[in-house]
């Protein structure tokens, strides 16, 4: 199977918009209280993705078909740069192929260093999907809980070299 990750350009953006609102309403089941985007025309960030430096918008292909989209960012904090996944998604029907760490430790493997992700209390499929993808792949890493607009979340922090 041939697993691709793309840096998206801006005329894929209405790709990315279409699985948005799948994963956002996908998500949405998970939050403890209903704050943030629902749907891709709420969602006001998608278009930085495009215009700001620090904002990486990426496609995810299987053997040339869209299998999902990946947004993600990098911030400064005391210690330097640590890169974030905002957002990742993989279609239902290419789920549990290996197409999501794949597309994971690509992402990983292209900006070596600090990430870190987060991931809604409640999404025992996505808890369990990260923390295989980060013991497998990561150095130095630990999780603890944040209280963020939308509930209880797990904060995945780790490095990669």
């Amino acid at each position: 199977m041939a697993i691709e990750v793309r840096e998206a350009a801006k005329d894929e953006q209405a790709l990315i918009e279409t699985l948005l609102d799948e994963y956002l309403q996908e998500s949405s089941p998970f939050r403890e209280v209903a704050v943030g985007a629902t749907d891709a025309a709420g969602y006001p960030y998608l278009p930085y993705y495009w215009s700001e430096v620090d904002r990486l918008p990426f496609t995810i292909w299987s053997n040339n078909e869209l299998a999902g989209f990946a947004l993600i960012r990098r911030i400064g904090d005391d210690h330097g740069w640590v890169m974030q996944v905002a957002e990742f998604f993989i279609k239902p029907e290419y789920r549990r192929q290996g197409i999501g760490k794949a597309a994971a430790v690509a992402l990983w493997k292209q900006f070596p260093g600090r990430w870190e992700l987060q991931v809604m209390k409640g999404n025992r499929a996505a808890i369990e999907f990260w923390s295989t993808c980060v013991k497998a792949q990561a150095q130095g890493w630990h999780m603890d809980e944040i209280l963020a607009d939308d509930g209880q979340r797990l904060c995945f922090h780790f490095e990669v070299r």
